[in-house]
């Protein structure tokens, strides 16, 4: 029987994040968009962008100035199945949102496409 993911770790420039479980990767690539006239003539291809959002626990050492200035960073997401995925040149998109009732902010981490490393 096959592992599931189920624990997927988060790290900034090395800086390991203290993350819930319901973090999401969308690895980016390529969309493909059909072109046609009076009739299909193939599709063309655009490069879609790598986000992933991460729920990070708030506790006294959270800073949130900290993920403003992340802007060029490597950001690495490993899974507990042993696949490994890196967005080089990563940036935070916006300033987290932070929760009180759950106790998490959200931070959305968008760049180039992730490579799947491992």
């Amino acid at each position: 029987m096959s592992k599931i993911i189920g624990i997927m770790d988060v790290a900034v420039d090395g800086l390991q994040l203290s993350c819930g479980d319901d973090s999401t990767l969308e690895p980016g690539g390529f969309n493909r968009v059909a072109r046609k006239g009076n009739r299909f003539a193939g599709y063309s291809e655009e490069v879609q962008e790598s986000k992933l959002e991460v729920n990070v626990w708030i506790d006294a050492t959270f800073n949130i100035a900290y993920f403003n200035t992340i802007t060029a960073s490597t950001i690495t997401m490993t899974a507990d199945t042993g696949q490994i995925w890196v967005i080089n040149g990563g940036f935070c998109s916006a300033p987290p949102a932070i929760g009180q009732k759950d106790g998490k902010a959200k931070i959305v981490f968008m760049g180039p496409p992730a490579d799947q490393v491992s």
